[in-house]
């Protein structure tokens, strides 16, 4: 029998809404609330303005001092330039390129490797997004 093993990354983004304890939390601020999370799900899953939400795609969840708002994505993990450059090398092992596999090269070979994978990665890498106000 075999088994795989997969890795995620999960980002939850919430949206807090607080709750006056003799009041409770205005209509108002909860919409709000709900409007910036289904704006923020739509710019994350690139999805249209106009394209329905799956029906678990934003949750409330509601609590004595706070209403909280929020959503969860998934992404693969990032490739380290440690395994890039592995993959990089193996690749050129197996065309013949290279005559000795990753773990037997020199130091400084390994280290080639490994500032070409940075290259590779940073050149993939998406630029950086500002934060939102």
């Amino acid at each position: 029998m075999t088994h795989t093993e997969r890795t995620s990354v999960l980002t939850r983004r919430e949206f807090i809404v607080p709750v006056d304890p003799a009041y409770g939390a205005h209509p108002t601020a909860v919409n709000d609330a709900l409007r910036t999370a289904d704006r923020a799900y739509r710019e994350d899953q690139h999805l249209a303005a106009g394209t329905p939400l799956p029906e678990n795609a934003i949750a409330f969840w509601p609590g004595a001092a706070e209403i909280v708002v929020s959503y969860e994505t998934e992404a693969p993990p990032a490739v380290s330039a440690e395994a890039a450059a592995r993959i990089i090398a193996t690749h050129d092992h197996l065309a013949g390129r290279v005559s000795t596999p990753y773990d037997h090269l020199p130091p400084a070979v390994k280290e080639e490797y490994a500032a070409t994978a940075r290259t590779i990665l940073d050149f993939l890498r998406p630029p950086a997004t500002p934060a939102r106000p």
